[in-house]
């Protein structure tokens, strides 16, 4: 079997004609963000009071700038105004709202002070009245207000503030309102009610009400974090209750709850965008069962790009994190560096991510070398230093792994041959640390008279999760299916991780454990310069696992450690390949035959490269599935006549 050749080993990018990045049209996020650009179209057409959409997103994504954008592009700004509070000259511990027309508001204030001056005087205002419901066009409750301020004033009553209207909201001009809300308390979202104390009396007027982030947001737009709601989860129903009802209650401390002061709820209209990755927002599911009769419109927002459909596109949107950040430009080696470690985050040779915070971050670090350096612009060298620089502050744990191997304490072999005992491959994953990172792992097999069981230590000492458990059995059903068909094995066998004490799960170890267990039933050794990854079925498929350009690299620096010898390398599953993104040096090493990569699609490729034998079939004897099969006869007591003439028939 021939190994991958190097250049299967990355993704390959053609780039159009450029030579730097600044060249390239700049795309925004919400352009290759169709799901959501769907949404957001059919949210501003919806025949519906305050109605919510729910973004299903991902760390690293700027929510408020794809609102913006697709906001501007498909929103109605009909539903924008000015509010304002006005003393209720009835009930002045009533204050009641004024519903303006968007960006009248300022006028609107100055207007009701020429008002008052001229009633103070006894002076005809209608004029000035009539001014303002023309402005107001003919607002009813404007009108009866205005009506009943000139009785007031003509009757010689007073105010309780001496400046009659507080302009909470007003609109300068007619962009839409979106408003994110970040770490708010309720008074933040919902307004606040302060209070004053004088002489010993608490008192609060019209003047006190603050508006919150939802006022800022009325006729407009309110982004909200799903992961806020779930801390404050008394907060998501007040909200829920503010949509329904269509009016905001006011928020006011636990303090001064006794202290009669009832402002009138202002009318809410706005459109919610829930943001949050699906952990949250199956959560806040599990928390209001409502949630997808409110929420019932959706939408993925995707991490990554097909760099199949549209390149240049991609590119785009590259150039637009650069300007968005002013970063320095980029040359076309540099872009397609870039892009290649885009695609790395995939694990996808046809995919680039769109994780922006990780992309951003890496041009920084380029950046900062660049500028460093008194370049102009941002080069290859320059991205492959920021990630050197970067992969060595964060290596600790990496050399730490490795010091086992050098000191002689993790016993490892690349070279030489072994029965029962074969190079595992795992991905070690730590809370809080940026890297997943490769650690080649040492599984041993043997086998011994019993009822055909497959006893999995790691399973036995709670070290193991279902996955994991799942896959054991699975080898198990091979076994039996391939051996076992027509008499039950005598041969037990035990299956263990050494020096592992650590919990593990997954399946990407059942090939790795299945030829250790077929090398130890047929008594055949296994070469020690392979490590091996990849599931299998019952029927013995090779199936793909996650993490193989870890796993790769990983057992590439245990070889490097114990010495190249132009053998070793790593067999995974066919499947596999397009996962491939492996690094420069890996790379290198493998284009000097100093390091190969098998692919296999069945167990029988795999066990042929591990031990140099035909798998063959169960019953061939000269094969290695045939020696299998004669031990398992001889153990399980079978007449020797039948064994006899099988054999004889076989010749």
């Amino acid at each position: 079997m021939q190994p991958l050749s190097p250049v299967e080993l990355n993704p390959v990018f053609t780039l159009p004609d450029l030579a730097t990045l600044d060249e390239v049209p700049t795309t925004p996020f919400s352009a290759l963000q169709a799901r959501a650009d769907s949404a957001f179209a059919t949210l501003s057409a919806l025949n519906a009071v305050n109605p919510i959409l729910l973004l299903n997103g991902f760390a690293g994504v700027d929510y408020e700038e794809l609102v913006e954008s697709l906001v501007k592009k498909h929103a109605n700004h009909a539903d924008l105004f000015d509010l304002c509070y006005a003393e209720n000259l009835n009930h002045p511990q009533k204050p009641i709202w004024l519903k303006l027309k968007a960006g009248t508001g300022l006028e609107f204030c100055e207007l009701v002070g020429q008002l008052l001056e001229l009633s103070s005087r006894h002076l005809e205002a209608e004029h000035i009245v009539q001014r303002i419901l023309k402005k107001q066009d003919n607002n009813d409750k404007v009108a009866d207000y205005l009506s009943l301020l000139s009785q007031h004033v003509a009757a010689g009553q007073g105010f309780s503030h001496p400046v009659l209207i507080n302009l909470m909201v007003h609109r300068h001009d007619t962009t839409m309102p979106v408003v994110y809300a970040r770490q708010f308390t309720p008074e933040q979202l919902f307004g606040a009610i302060h209070f004053q104390t004088e002489q010993g009396s608490v008192f609060s007027h019209h003047h006190l009400l603050e508006p919150g982030l939802i006022h800022q947001a009325n006729g407009g737009y309110l982004i909200v974090p799903i992961e806020e709601l779930l801390e404050q989860p008394h907060l998501w129903f007040r909200l829920k209750n503010a949509l329904v009802t269509r009016q905001v209650e006011w928020s006011r401390s636990a303090e001064m709850a006794a202290f009669y002061f009832q402002p009138e709820p202002p009318p809410l209209n706005i459109h919610l965008v829930l943001v949050g990755d699906r952990l949250a927002v199956a959560e806040l599911y599990l928390l209001d069962r409502e949630l997808d009769t409110l929420a019932f419109l959706r939408a993925d927002i995707i991490p990554e790009w097909d760099v199949r459909d549209d390149l240049p596109a991609y590119l785009g949107f590259l150039s637009h994190l650069r300007q968005k950040y002013q970063l320095l430009d980029m040359d076309a080696g540099a872009i397609l560096r870039l892009c290649r470690y885009s695609s790395r985050l995939t694990e996808h040779q046809h995919k680039l991510s769109l994780v922006e915070a990780q992309l951003v971050a890496m041009m920084q670090l380029a950046d900062v070398i660049a500028r460093r350096e008194q370049s102009e612009i941002i080069t290859d060298a320059h991205l492959i230093l920021a990630q050197q620089e970067q992969d060595h502050r964060l290596s600790y744990l990496i050399e730490q792994s490795d010091l086992g191997v050098r000191d002689g304490q993790y016993l490892m072999q690349t070279q030489g041959k072994e029965v029962g005992q074969i190079n595992g491959l795992s991905v070690i994953q730590i809370t809080g640390h940026p890297y997943d990172f490769g650690e080649p792992v040492r599984l041993t097999a043997t086998v011994h008279l019993g009822d055909g069981d497959v006893s999995d230590i790691e399973r036995k000492a709670d070290l193991a999760g279902h996955i994991h458990a799942k896959a054991m059995m699975i080898i198990h059903g091979y076994l039996a299916n391939l051996f076992g068909a027509e008499h039950p094995s005598p041969l037990s066998a035990n299956l263990v991780f050494e020096q592992s004490y650590h919990e593990i799960d997954g399946d990407s170890a059942s090939l790795t454990g299945l030829c250790a267990l077929l090398s130890a039933l047929a008594k055949e050794p296994i070469y020690q310069h392979f490590a091996v990854t990849g599931a299998v079925d019952q029927f013995g498929n090779v199936q793909p696992v996650g993490g193989v350009n870890e796993k790769i690299e990983g057992f590439y620096r245990l070889c490097k450690i114990q010495g190249l010898t132009g053998q070793q390398g790593v067999i995974l599953p066919a499947s596999n390949r397009l996962q491939l993104n492996l690094s420069d040096e890996v790379v290198a090493a493998m284009a000097a035959g100093q390091f190969h990569i098998y692919p296999v699609a069945h167990v029988e490729q795999a066990i042929e490269l591990l031990t140099g034998s035909v798998a063959g079939d169960v019953e061939q004897p000269d094969t290695l599935f045939g020696r299998i099969r004669d031990r398992l006869d001889d153990l399980n007591g079978h007449p020797v006549e039948t064994g006899f003439l099988r054999r004889l028939f076989r010749r």
